[in-house]
């Protein structure tokens, strides 16, 4: 096997059957070299991606970002880094793994698509690079991640919730008492806010005002708020026209400005929630999950992957934690 290194937004071509082979595996839109290559051009760490072949046909596809965040907040040409770091497996702006394999391959033949990218990734960016971390890995990719010298450790688990109810009135019936109350009020009282529109799946968003959305969240949720980088407005175009891609929101009525929204993607186990903001109170926020679970059972999508992160609310909404874990390998 041998797989080809390419930087999305950079010098170079994409891989010729790359976008193709993303959408047989029925991938999330951000995978596609379009949405890579806008997540590059506002990234502060350098994104790369890799496709493997084995006799001339694709049969893995591997992506993420090289290095720390920078301490000074300066922009570089896509793929170079401001100084050596790791290389992180990972789907950038979102809480999936970076990799992709052919349901033909067995562990055997993953083990030797993941060996192949990591020894073209050491090749290309040399010192540069310290080590891989494949991260967002569930329990059965250690088979073929793990190894000799290889380090794996448990890390924040993600939280899915499953769709098993009929309607909502039986969702809010199966939660304990005391969270029925409150989330049943809560989705009737701002779902009738006369100064609110509410919004579910929709296939747009403003994305100026979802560039600034985006980044006040992040802000509220680090000790350094003036180090947060927003996703561009380009970003947001381009999920505007990727079929796979919707928003759950909450748009002020007099100015149909968004002031909270959820970013939803399909995904073969059913829906990925990624990218989030709100400039609202915490019940927004609280009911676009609501949004999301009313949409989830009228349509029968079978799941909602929630991320990690603040579990034991998730938890409140009836979503179930899943091990994930973190595979180091040092070069």
């Amino acid at each position: 096997m041998r797989a080809e290194l390419f930087t999305p937004g950079g010098d170079g071509r994409v891989p010729e059957g790359w976008d193709a082979f993303v959408r047989d595996r029925r991938a999330c839109v951000l995978w596609e070299a379009g949405l890579l290559e806008a997540a590059a051009w506002g990234s502060l760490r350098p994104v790369f991606a890799g496709l493997v072949r084995e006799a001339g046909e694709p049969v893995a596809a591997f992506c993420g970002r090289l290095g720390v965040r920078p301490l000074a907040l300066r922009f570089r040409p896509p793929g170079r880094a401001a100084v050596p770091g790791w290389f992180q497996v990972h789907v950038p702006n979102s809480f999936s793994p970076g990799r992709l394999y052919a349901p033909g391959l067995d562990t055997a033949g993953r083990r030797a698509a993941t060996r192949a990218f990591e020894r073209e990734v050491r090749r290309r960016l040399g010192p540069r690079c310290l080590g891989i971390v494949h991260l967002d890995a569930d329990s059965s990719e250690l088979p073929y991640l793990g190894g000799p010298l290889r380090w794996a450790r448990a890390t924040a688990p993600n939280t899915v919730l499953h769709n098993r109810w009929e309607s909502m009135d039986a969702y809010f019936a199966d939660l304990p008492r005391s969270r029925r109350r409150r989330l049943s009020a809560l989705h009737r009282r701002v779902g009738g806010d006369p100064e609110l529109v509410v919004e579910s799946a929709v296939p747009v968003i403003d994305p100026v005002h979802a560039s600034r959305l985006d980044q006040l969240t992040r802000m509220k949720h680090t000790g350094r708020p003036s180090r947060v980088v927003p996703l561009l407005p380009a970003y947001f175009e381009r999920l505007n026209r990727s079929p796979g891609a919707s928003y759950f929101a909450h748009r002020d009525r007099s100015s149909g400005r968004p002031v909270s929204f959820d970013l939803v993607l399909d995904a073969p186990g059913g829906w990925l929630t990624t990218v989030t903001g709100s400039d609202g109170g915490r019940d927004l926020y609280l009911d676009l999950y609501l949004r999301e679970i009313d949409r989830l059972i009228a349509t029968g999508v079978p799941a909602v992957e929630l991320g990690p992160g603040m579990r034991r609310l998730k938890e409140s909404f009836g979503a179930t934690a899943v091990p994930r874990h973190a595979v180091a390998v040092p070069f």
